[in-house]
């Protein structure tokens, strides 16, 4: 039996019966590619890049292949100036919207001002406050997930985000949960105003 190629992205593809002609169900066994144990360290789950404005933007696969997540927010561009920058969970492939969402965040701008903010029945965690829509303006960041997909206990994050707003530096911190004991699989991230101008999300799994 021939299993090449099955470590990586959802495009590697794998000859199961060492043919070298690919059947259907090789096809979608090397699409699947979540089933090898064991691996370790860090790695690609999926990514999405948006180069055309859009309400939000969404993923809700392969959230189950790791305890710990990693999800990179790279050059995300909003349409509208001075919006926030959010994140919601997926439960058993429902958007969860509702004010359950218990999270704090902390934020310094360049200038020294620095604000504390706290809520328990938030309808979203708050990944960055007030986004500027300048030339140069965007986020970037990261944001790690813990227990997305234990169905057992609650899913924390921790978010480090840096990004523009009138011209000046900002950097935030969001830490929260979503205190409910529920499998999460899919994020969704969108601004409180306006569109999603463009940019790209990765979200890595730990081994």
């Amino acid at each position: 039996m021939a299993i090449n190629g099955q470590i990586g992205n959802p495009t590697n593809l794998s000859d199961q019966d060492g043919s070298s002609v690919l059947s259907f169900e090789e096809l979608g066994h090397g699409r699947a590619n979540n089933y090898l144990p064991d691996r370790k360290g860090r790695f690609l789950i999926t990514a999405i890049d948006i180069t055309s404005s859009v309400a939000s933007a969404s993923i809700t696969t392969g959230l189950e292949q790791a305890t710990v997540l990693e999800i990179d927010f790279i050059n995300i561009k909003c349409a509208t100036n001075n919006t926030d920058f959010m994140m919601r969970f997926y439960e058993s492939g429902v958007e969860e919207s509702g004010a359950v969402y218990d999270r704090g965040y902390w934020y310094m701008i360049d200038t020294g001002t620095e604000i504390w903010n706290h809520s328990t029945n938030d309808n979203q965690f708050r990944l960055a406050n007030g986004v500027g829509n300048g030339t140069y303006e965007s986020v970037n960041g990261q944001c790690t997930v813990y227990h997305a997909n234990d169905s057992t206990r609650q899913t924390s994050i921790d978010s480090t985000v840096s990004y523009m707003s009138n011209g000046n530096s900002y950097n935030m911190q969001c830490m929260g949960e979503l205190p409910q004991a529920s499998l999460v699989d899919g994020i969704k991230i969108f601004f409180g105003t306006g569109n999603v101008e463009s940019g790209k999300v990765k979200i890595y799994g730990y081994g």
